[in-house]
C-alpha cells in the first residue's frame, strides 16, 4: 500500500499530531477494527450503530499501532494521556472520522489511473457486479467490492485495497437516502457506471419510485459531469432518459427493444435459465450457473461491460455459462431431502418479490410450490399498500401455497385470500412445523423477507417429517 503521511496532509481541515513517529514511511493497510488492526496499519475509528471505534484507540495503540485518525472532541478530552502515555504515537485529528475515510481514500483512489465501474440500482447490484468482475477477470487484473460493502465505510475500504498490479476496479454504491450515491461517486470518482433498475426500494426514506429513480440517478448526474460512460439498461423505463444526456456516452443492452448488446431468454433448465447473446454480430448460448431471471440480466449487462472493454467473445462466454454468484442468501438453491429450497432471505422489497415470484412460476419442476414471505421494512407510508398488493400478486399468479410471517405480512395475507392454502402465522415455529408436515420429495419452496426478519431460520430448518 502506497499511502503515507504526505498524502493525508492534502486533505482539507486534517492535523497530523507526532507526525515524525512515521514521516517518509507508507501504511501496510487501513482498518477499522481494532482486533485486526497491524502495528503499520492506519486505524480510523469509527463510530457505528453498535460500537464507537474511539472506545478502543488506547488498546489498539498499546498493541504497538503507531498512528490512529481519530476525531477533535475525543482528542481534546484525552489529549493529556496521549501525550504522556502516547507520545511516540502519530494522531490524524479531523472533525469527522467517517468523512475523513472517504476522503483520504479519494486521496489514495486517485494515484492508481485505471477505469472504475461503478455499479448502483435498486435490485441485483452485488450480483451484477460481481458477474462484471467475473467477465472482466478473463482479461485484467481485477478489484471488485467484497459482498455488500457499498456505504460511505465499505466504499473506501474497497479503494484501499487497490494497489499496483490492478488495472480496473468494480464498486459497488448503495443507497437509501438522497444525495448518497453522489457522495460514493465523489470519493471513487468512477469513469463508468451502471444502474442495475429502478424499483421500489427503501421507501420510507425516497418516498416512492420516482425518489428511486432521482437517488440512483445521481450516478448518472455525476458522469454526464465528468464526460463518463452509462451502460444503460435499455429495458427500464425510468433509465432510457438518459439516452439523451449529451455529456455521457452510452452503451446499451436489453432483452426487448433496440440496444448495443441483445439477448432473449430461451427457456430454463428446472432452474437454470438458457439465455442467447447477441454479441459483436454472434449469437452465443449460455446455460448460466444461477437460477432466476435476474441472473440473467447481471450476465447480460456483465457480457455488455465485458464487450466494451474488448474481452473476447469465447472469454465472456466462459466466464459467464462458468461462475457462480458467491453472494450468501441472494437467491440461493440448496436440496434438502428431496426439498427445493429457494434461500433468498437476504433482503426484500416489492419489485424483488415480484421477480421471485415471477421466477418460481417459471421454473420447470413437478412438485408443488410453496411461497412463504415475511414483512418488507422500510417502506414508509407505502407498506399497507405494497404487502396487500403482493397478497394480490401471489393470487393473481395462481399459486395454490402461501405462508407468511410478520405484523406487515398480515396485509399480504389479507390481500391473497382466495388461494388455496393461504395461511399466516405469528411466530416462525408454527410456521416451519406446519410446512414441514405439508411437504413432500420435489416440492419448492421459495423463503423471502427483509434481513431483519430473519427468514433464514426457516429457510435453514426445511424437512420432511
Amino acid at each position: 500500500m502506497n499511502l503515507r503521511l504526505s498524502d493525508i496532509k492534502s486533505v482539507r481541515g486534517v492535523k497530523i499530531v507526532n507526525p515524525e513517529v512515521f514521516e517518509n514511511r507508507s501504511f501496510s493497510g487501513v482498518s477499522i477494527d481494532s482486533r485486526k488492526c497491524g502495528v503499520s496499519d492506519l486505524f480510523f475509528a469509527i463510530k457505528g450503530e453498535r460500537f464507537d471505534g474511539h472506545d478502543f484507540v488506547s488498546s489498539v495503540l498499546s498493541k504497538g499501532t503507531k498512528c490512529a485518525v481519530v476525531n477533535e472532541k475525543w482528542f481534546r478530552k484525552n489529549i493529556t494521556k496521549a501525550k504522556r502515555s502516547f507520545n511516540k504515537k502519530c494522531f490524524i485529528v479531523v472533525k469527522d472520522t467517517e468523512k475523513a475515510l472517504g476522503e483520504i481514500s479519494r486521496v489514495y483512489r486517485n494515484k492508481f489511473v485505471i477505469p472504475v465501474i461503478a455499479v448502483s440500482g435498486s435490485n441485483g447490484k452485488t450480483s451484477t457486479k460481481d458477474f462484471i468482475a467475473e467477465v472482466l477477470s478473463a482479461k485484467y487484473n481485477v478489484l471488485k467490492t467484497e459482498g455488500n460493502l457499498n456505504n460511505q465505510i465499505g466504499l473506501p475500504l474497497t479503494l484501499f485495497r487497490l494497489n499496483r498490479k490492478h488495472e480496473i476496479a468494480v464498486i459497488e454504491a448503495g443507497t437509501n437516502h438522497f444525495g448518497e450515491v453522489e457522495k460514493l461517486c465523489r470519493i471513487a470518482e468512477p469513469q463508468f457506471g451502471i444502474i442495475t433498475n429502478i424499483g421500489k426500494e427503501h421507501l420510507e426514506f425516497l418516498k416512492d419510485i420516482k425518489g428511486a429513480a432521482k437517488a440512483e440517478g445521481e450516478l448518472v448526474e455525476y458522469l454526464e459531469e465528468v464526460y463518463g460512460t452509462f451502460f444503460l439498461n435499455a429495458d427500464d423505463k425510468y433509465l432510457k432518459k438518459y439516452k439523451r444526456y449529451k455529456n455521457i456516452k452510452t452503451y446499451s443492452f436489453g432483452f426487448t427493444g433496440r440496444a448495443d448488446v441483445k439477448a432473449k431468454v430461451k427457456g430454463f433448465n428446472r432452474f437454470y435459465p438458457v439465455i442467447e447473446i447477441n454479441l459483436n454480430r454472434r449469437k452465443i448460448n449460455i446455460q448460466l450457473n444461477n437460477i432466476g431471471y435476474q441472473s440473467s440480466q447481471a450476465a447480460l449487462c456483465a457480457a455488455a461491460v465485458g464487450s466494451y472493454f474488448e474481452v473476447p467473445v469465447h472469454d465472456i462466454k466462459k466466464r459467464i455459462a462458468g461462475y457462480k454468484i458467491e453472494s450468501h442468501r441472494r437467491n440461493q438453491l440448496r436440496s434438502i431431502n428431496g426439498i427445493w429450497v429457494i434461500d433468498d432471505t437476504y433482503n426484500s422489497n416489492p419489485d424483488s418479490v415480484k421477480a421471485a415470484l415471477e421466477n418460481l412460476k417459471a421454473y420447470n419442476t413437478g412438485g408443488n410450490k410453496f411461497v412463504v414471505l415475511a414483512d418488507m421494512l422500510e417502506l414508509g407510508k407505502a407498506s399497507k399498500k405494497e404487502h396487500t398488493d403482493t397478497g394480490k400478486l401471489v393470487r393473481k399468479m395462481k399459486f395454490e401455497n402461501l405462508l407468511t410471517f410478520g405484523q406487515d405480512s398480515y396485509l399480504t395475507f389479507k390481500g391473497a385470500r382466495g388461494v388455496k392454502n393461504n395461511f399466516h402465522f405469528s411466530d416462525k415455529d408454527s410456521l416451519l412445523s406446519y410446512l414441514n408436515v405439508m411437504l413432500k420429495k420435489g416440492d419448492v419452496v421459495l423463503v423471502k423477507g427483509s434481513r431483519a426478519m430473519k427468514m433464514e431460520e426457516i429457510a435453514e430448518n426445511i424437512s420432511i417429517t
